[in-house]
């Protein structure tokens, strides 16, 4: 409770002081839009930077031995995988 109202009285004094003089209203705006500016232009910077470095890129792997063909297994028979004849 105390706490709130130090933060409404500081609210006070503050724009008081800034609502005096016009140009100190013009300054807010104008720092408020460079800050909107800049806040945007960073934003586009790290998403730029976001998917060049994090791009899904394709590549092939080539390894012989893989592509090498095997032969089939011989599988022998055995009481588990009898055929019903």
């Amino acid at each position: 409770m105390f706490k709130n109202f130090i933060i409404v009285v500081l609210v006070f004094i503050l724009c008081s002081l800034l609502f005096q003089n016009k140009e100190n209203v013009n300054i807010l705006v104008k720092d408020l839009a460079d800050t909107k500016e800049l806040v945007v232009d960073g934003t586009n910077y790290v998403k730029k930077t976001f998917d060049k470095e994090f791009s899904v890129q394709e590549f092939k792997i080539d390894i012989p031995s893989l592509q090498i063909e095997k032969e089939p297994m011989i599988r022998e028979e055995t009481f588990f995988n009898e055929e019903e004849k």
